[in-house]
C-alpha cells in the first residue's frame, strides 16, 4: 500500500504493523488514520512550533497518541525525510 502524501509529508508503515492495521475493525483503522494525517498536515504548516505538532528530538521518546478502543499508536515525525513514521500499533490492556 502506497501512503498517502500530505503536504510534502507522507505517511510510512512497516509490513508489520500494516498487517496490525488491516486486522483492526474499519472504524478503528479509519480513527487512527483520521489521526495521522491531521499530525502530517500539521507537520507541513509553515510557521508551527515543533513542540506543537510532536516532533520527538534526539533523546525524546517517541510521541504517541491513544484511539477510543484502547490502541496506542507511537510514532514520530522525521523532518528530514518528510515523513510520519509509525513505529508501533498495539492494544493496550486495561
Amino acid at each position: 500500500m502506497v501512503p498517502p502524501r500530505l503536504s510534502g509529508y507522507t505517511l510510512g508503515f512497516s509490513q508489520e504493523t500494516e498487517s496490525r492495521l488491516r486486522r483492526c475493525r474499519a472504524s478503528l483503522r479509519t480513527a487512527i488514520r483520521e489521526r495521522l494525517q491531521t499530525i502530517a498536515l500539521e507537520a507541513g504548516q509553515a510557521g508551527v512550533r515543533p513542540k506543537m505538532v510532536g516532533r520527538a528530538g534526539r533523546k525524546e521518546p517517541p510521541l504517541r497518541f491513544y484511539v477510543y478502543d484502547g490502541y496506542r499508536v507511537v510514532y514520530q515525525v522525521d523532518d528530514q525525510t518528510r515523513r510520519v513514521v509509525i513505529l508501533d500499533l498495539a492494544a493496550v490492556s486495561a
